[in-house]
């Protein structure tokens, strides 16, 4: 689990936001809801390659919902393949490869388009 630096979180609370419903039982996913397509690819990208997986550049990525008190996000990279970004409303950050959610019975990834 990586825990963002305070620029991250600086970051994410200088860029413009968009209207979108707030929760606030995850504050910070609901700031990663808020941001700009490119500004939220940015963000996960990061998070991934940060984690020390591979993402050579992040092609789509979506929010599935809330998984306890964290947010689920897909996302594609390539080269790199399909993740699956949890985040936690403390600014947590949990990576994994799609391929492993079922065997740690987390939520499946699904269809990235």
């Amino acid at each position: 689990m990586r825990v963002w630096a305070g620029g991250a979180i600086a970051f994410l609370l200088a860029v413009p936001a968009l209207a979108v419903p707030m929760n606030t039982a995850n504050p910070f996913n609901a700031k990663l809801l808020q941001l700009r397509l490119a500004d939220r690819q940015g963000a996960l990208g990061r998070a991934i390659v940060d984690d020390g997986q591979r993402c050579g550049r992040l092609t789509t990525s979506a929010y599935r919902g809330p998984y306890g008190n964290l947010g689920m996000w897909v996302a594609r990279c390539k080269p790199g393949g399909d993740y699956a970004v949890f985040t936690g409303p403390d600014g947590s950050v949990q990576v994994r490869p799609c391929a492993d959610l079922k065997g740690l019975k987390l939520p499946e990834c699904g269809k990235i388009d």
